[in-house]
C-alpha cells in the first residue's frame, strides 16, 4: 500500500463524524488561540503604561540658590504629569501608602521635604545626596515594581542632568573669573618681574658700593685710631707749646728792643766813621802823606763806613723783623693758650670719633654683607618673578576664553555627556514582535501535541496487514505534519494581517515555520510510537523543558548551567533562533545554522519511529485492533 492512501484513510477517519470534524477544527485552532491571543495581549504593553495608576507625592519645600527660590521636586512632578507616561495621580503621603497597599495605585513616587535642599547642598560645607522614595507592593504586580524602579531611574537621570548642568555652569563661570584673575595676575607678574630685575641691578650696585664703603670705613677707623693714639698726648704738648710760645714772644720783644738800640748805635758809629774819614783825609793831606797811602786809608775808612752803614741798616731791618716776630710770637702764644684750653676736649672728641669710626667700620662691613645677601636675594626674586610670569602666561593660555553661550553649551554637555546611538543590525518592531519567535515556535509544538490527541501515530491495521513500516511511519508522520503546516500558515496570516507584526522575509518564514511543524511532528510521533500514551505525556514534559531552555525571553546565557547546556541540544531553541533571523532580517547563514540541527532531529525521530513501527509490526495485541471511537 502506498503512503497517500494511508493519509487519505486517516483524514477520512478524522472527518467521518461531526464530533470528529469538531474535534479536528478545535485542535487545529489551538496554536492560533494560544499564539494569537498571547501576542495580541503583549503586542505593545509599553504604549499603554499611561493606564497604570501611580501616586505622585510632592513634599519638597524648595530651597534658595544664589538668591533664587528653587523647587526641584515640583519641577520634576510637573514634568512627569506633562509626560503622561504613567497614570500619575497627585496624592498625599498617607493616600499614596494606603493606595499602593490596597491596589489603588501600582506604585508611588515621593519627593521628600528636603529634596531641593539636598540637591543644592553641593555648594555648601555639608553636601548630602537627595533621596527619591519609591513605594511598591509586589502583590499588585512584580512587573509594576520593575517599572516603578525604571520610572524612578528616569526621574533621577533627568534631575541629575539639570543639577549637573547648573553646577557645571557655576563651575565654568568660576573658571572664567579665574581666567580673568590669572590675566591680571600675569600682568602684575610682568610688572613684578621688571621691578625685580631693576631691584637686582640696584642691589648689585649697592653691594659693590657697600663693599667700597666698608673698605673706606675700615681705613678711616684705622686712621682715626692712630690719631686717637696721638691725640692722647695733645694736652701736655699744647701746654708745652703755650709755654714755649710765651717765651718766644718775650724773647722776640727783648730782641726787638735790643736791635732798635743797636741800630741807633750803628747809626752813630756810621756818622762817626764818616766824620773820622773826613778828618783823617784832611790830616793826611795836611801831613803830606803820600796820596797813594792816603787813598788806601780813605778807601779802608770808606769800607768801614759802608760796613757800619750796612750794620745799621741790617740792625734796623732786624729790629723791624724782630718786632714782627714778637707780634707773631704773641699771637702764637695766645693761640697756644687757646689750644691748651681746647686740647682736652679735642682729645676726647678724637677718641669719640675713633670709637664711632670703629662702629662705622663694623656697620659698613655688616652693610656690605647684607647688601651682598640682598643682591643674591633680588637676583633669585628676579628669576622667580620671571618664572612666575611665564607660568601665569602659560596658565592663561591653557584656560580657554569662554562666552556665556559657550559656558551654557559646555555645562549641558557635562550634565549629559553621552548620547546612546543604537546601531541595530536587526530590530523588532515592538515588544510583541520581540516575543513572537518564541511564541510561534511554542505554538507550533502545542499545535502538534494537540493533534496527536486525535491523530493515530501509526495505522495499526496497516502495520498488521501490509507490514510496510517505513511507509506506514511516513504516513503517520505526514498526516499531523500537513495539519501542522496548515496551522503555521494560519498563524502566520494572523500575526501579519491581524496583529500587523512586520516580517523581513515572509516566504522564508512561512517555509521555516512549516519545516518546524514537520520536525515537531516527527519528534512527537517518535515518542508516541515508542512509549504510547506515556510518550504523549513525555511530549508535554519535553515542551516544558524547551520552554525554559529556548531563550525566548531572557538570553539563554542567563540560565543555570545544566539548562544552558540543553539550549543548544533541544530543537525549540533552534526553531526560535531561525524564526528571529527570518522575521527581523538576519543572516542566511544563521538560518542554516538553525535548520541543520532541526534536520538531524527530523531524520533521527523518523528513524526511531520506523524502528518502533517494525517492532509493533511483529507483535500486536487484540486491544490495539479495536475500532477508534471517532471512526473505523
Amino acid at each position: 500500500m502506498k503512503i497517500s492512501p494511508l493519509i487519505r484513510a486517516e483524514f477520512a477517519r478524522l472527518t467521518s463524524s461531526r464530533i470528529g470534524i469538531a474535534s479536528l477544527i478545535a485542535l487545529m485552532t489551538v496554536p492560533l488561540v494560544y499564539g494569537g491571543l498571547y501576542l495580541w495581549g503583549n503586542q505593545d504593553p509599553y504604549s499603554s503604561l499611561d493606564k497604570v495608576p501611580a501616586a505622585l507625592v510632592v513634599q519638597d519645600i524648595g530651597t534658595t540658590v544664589d538668591g533664587t527660590a528653587t523647587n526641584y521636586g515640583e519641577k520634576a512632578a510637573k514634568s512627569l504629569l506633562k509626560d503622561e507616561r504613567f497614570g500619575w495621580v497627585e496624592a498625599t503621603a498617607a493616600q499614596a501608602a494606603a493606595g499602593v497597599k490596597n491596589g489603588t495605585y501600582d506604585f508611588g513616587i515621593t519627593f521628600p521635604s528636603d529634596f531641593s535642599a539636598r540637591l543644592s547642598s553641593g555648594s555648601g560645607d555639608s553636601p548630602r545626596s537627595a533621596e527619591l522614595k519609591v513605594t511598591t507592593d509586589d502583590t499588585n504586580s512584580y512587573l509594576s515594581t520593575t517599572i516603578a524602579k525604571q520610572a524612578a531611574e528616569a526621574v533621577r537621570v533627568e534631575i541629575a542632568k539639570e543639577v549637573g548642568a547648573e553646577a557645571s555652569l557655576t563651575l565654568l563661570a568660576a573658571v572664567g573669573d579665574l581666567r580673568d584673575g590669572l590675566v591680571k595676575a600675569d600682568e602684575g607678574a610682568k610688572t613684578l618681574a621688571d621691578g625685580a630685575a631693576s631691584a637686582a641691578t640696584g642691589a648689585a650696585s649697592l653691594s659693590s658700593g657697600s663693599s667700597t664703603l666698608a673698605g673706606g670705613a675700615a681705613s678711616l677707623s684705622s686712621g682715626i685710631a692712630r690719631l686717637d693714639a696721638k691725640a692722647s698726648s695733645l694736652p701736655s704738648s699744647a701746654t708745652q707749646l703755650s709755654s714755649g710760645a710765651s717765651s718766644v714772644s718775650s724773647g722776640a720783644a727783648a730782641a726787638s728792643s735790643g736791635s732798635t738800640t743797636l741800630a741807633g748805635k750803628a747809626s752813630q758809629v756810621a756818622t762817626l766813621a764818616a766824620g773820622t774819614r773826613s778828618q783823617v783825609a784832611v790830616e793826611l793831606a795836611d801831613a803830606g802823606v803820600d796820596p797813594t797811602v792816603a787813598a788806601t786809608v780813605d778807601a779802608q775808612l770808606a769800607a768801614v763806613s759802608g760796613a757800619t752803614a750796612q750794620i745799621g741798616a741790617g740792625t734796623s731791618s732786624l729790629s723791624t723783623s724782630l718786632g714782627t716776630l714778637a707780634a707773631g710770637a704773641a699771637q702764637v702764644s695766645a693761640g697756644a693758650a687757646t689750644l691748651k684750653a681746647s686740647a682736652p676736649a679735642l682729645s676726647s672728641a678724637v677718641h669719640s670719633a675713633a670709637t664711632g669710626a670703629a662702629s662705622l667700620s663694623s656697620g659698613a662691613a655688616e652693610l656690605a654683607s647684607g647688601a651682598s645677601a640682598l643682591g643674591s636675594g633680588t637676583a633669585e626674586l628676579a628669576s622667580g618673578s620671571a618664572t612666575l610670569e611665564s607660568s601665569l602666561s602659560d596658565a592663561v593660555t591653557q584656560v580657554p576664553v569662554t562666552t556665556a553661550a559657550g559656558r551654557q553649551a559646555t555645562a549641558d554637555l557635562i550634565a549629559n555627556p553621552l548620547a546612546v546611538k543604537q546601531s541595530a543590525i536587526t530590530q523588532a518592531a515592538n515588544y510583541g514582535a520581540g516575543l513572537a519567535p518564541f511564541f510561534l515556535a511554542l505554538a507550533s509544538w502545542i499545535g502538534i501535541y494537540a493533534l496527536f490527541l486525535l491523530v493515530r501515530p501509526l495505522s495499526r491495521r496497516a502495520l498488521t496487514a501490509v507490514r510496510r513500516p517505513i511507509r506506514t511511519t511516513l504516513a503517520g508522520w505526514l498526516t499531523p505534519a500537513m495539519l501542522g503546516v496548515v496551522q503555521m500558515v494560519a498563524l502566520f496570516a494572523l500575526v501579519t494581517l491581524a496583529l500587523h507584526l512586520p516580517v523581513a522575509d515572509p516566504v522564508g518564514l512561512i517555509a521555516f515555520m512549516a519545516f518546524v511543524a514537520m520536525t515537531f511532528a516527527a519528534i512527537v510521533l517518535a515518542l508516541n510510537v515508542l512509549l504510547g500514551s506515556v510518550g504523549q505525556f513525555l511530549a508535554l514534559v519535553f515542551m516544558v523543558v524547551q520552554l525554559v531552555t529556548a531563550g525566548g525571553t531572557f538570553p539563554w546565557q542567563t540560565l543555570p548551567g545544566p539548562l544552558a547546556a540543553l539550549h543548544q541540544a533541544l530543537p525549540m531553541s533552534h526553531a526560535v533562533d531561525g524564526i528571529r533571523q527570518l522575521m527581523y532580517g538576519g543572516l542566511s547563514s544563521s538560518v542554516w545554522s538553525s535548520i541543520l540541527p532541526l534536520v538531524l532531529w527530523l531524520v533521527g525521530s523518523l528513524v526511531v519511529s520506523v524502528l518502533g513501527a517494525m517492532r509493533q509490526g511483529r507483535f500486536r495485541i487484540l486491544r490495539e485492533l479495536r475500532q477508534s471511537p471517532i471512526g473505523a
